[in-house]
């Protein structure tokens, strides 16, 4: 019998896999998987990064997160790889390909797409199951 204070092994081995990381359901390069969010990110990539953050806010946000990215280019990276990591956190993903700043100096328009494809597989109602938090 264990003690008290112990776990038991199946406690463990699901911690464990509530913990386990998995890889995104799209890549970087998969635009074509969502055509709107792609033009969308393509037009005006600001209006879908407010979206992305409103929407990871629980619809609050997205002005102040649209002129944010607007009007401040030389910190829009920052920004985004710091939604990037609450998105990886929200749903347990992997930092693919790389950390999420390098992904936003190297192709933020890709990466705010895959962020928003992400959050559409995981937040339609009834469709699919979030991942704990």
């Amino acid at each position: 019998m264990a003690n008290p204070g112990e776990q038991s092994l199946l406690e463990l081995h699901l911690n464990d896999v509530r913990n386990a990381k998995s890889s995104w359901n799209s890549g970087l390069g998969d635009v074509c998987n969502d055509p709107g969010t792609c033009c969308l990110g393509l037009m005006c990539l600001p209006c879908l990064f407010g979206r992305n953050y409103s929407q990871l806010q629980g619809g609050r946000g997205c002005c102040a997160a649209c002129c944010m990215y607007s009007f401040c280019p030389c910190l829009a990276c920052y920004f985004a790889s710091d939604v990037r990591r609450h998105i990886r956190d929200k749903y347990n993903l992997l930092p693919e390909p790389c950390n999420d700043f390098a992904v936003h100096c190297l192709c933020s328009p890709c990466a705010t797409c895959q962020e928003s494809r992400e959050m559409s597989y995981y937040e339609q109602p009834g469709s699919r199951v979030a991942r704990p938090q």
